[in-house]
């Protein structure tokens, strides 16, 4: 990290002291605008800083989390998905212009709630459901809160005998 900031502050005070070269210029107008050695080499340099800022420029793609995601191509919707969404959206045109785009935004809405909440695979034995009641015993998830135990925490006790 300390590298690349060592970098950018060498980048940045070769641009202040007049180094920097625009970018529509290339190396050959500024090698023909001038024609001794020390334009030359100074045009080189600039040339190699320009191609380097360039470069630098996506460094910070590549080695940030998204870089890293685009380049192993894991990407959060499959081709699959995306023909569905697009297969549906033709749709939608079709009854918005047959006037039926409402009930069939809703109908599609209550589809996907439904195919979202339904469960992707039914549990392994011995698997605990979220909620109590289904379990045997009434066993209760580990870490969850009781009525009793939010009781005794609170400091209220039932009156014996009342």
């Amino acid at each position: 990290m300390e590298h690349k900031l060592a970098e950018f502050r060498a980048r940045r005070a070769a641009r202040q002291d007049g180094g920097a070269v625009c970018l529509s210029e290339t190396p050959a107008t500024v090698l023909s605008d001038g024609g001794g050695e020390a334009e030359t080499a100074a045009a080189s340099r600039q040339t190699e800083e320009l191609s380097k800022s360039t470069s630098d420029r996506w460094d910070w793609l590549r080695d940030s989390a998204l870089g890293r995601w685009l380049v192993s191509g894991k990407f959060a919707f499959s081709t699959l998905t995306l023909l569905k969404v697009m297969l549906w959206l033709v749709l939608l045109g079709l009854f918005a212009e047959l006037d039926f785009g409402l009930p069939f935004f809703l109908i599609s809405l209550f589809y996907w709630l439904y195919e979202g909440l339904r469960s992707p695979a039914a549990r392994q034995p011995g698997e605990l459901s979220a909620y109590s009641v289904f379990n045997p015993d009434c066993q209760p998830l580990l870490g969850t809160l009781t009525a009793e135990q939010l009781e005794g925490e609170m400091g209220y006790r039932p009156v014996a005998n009342r």
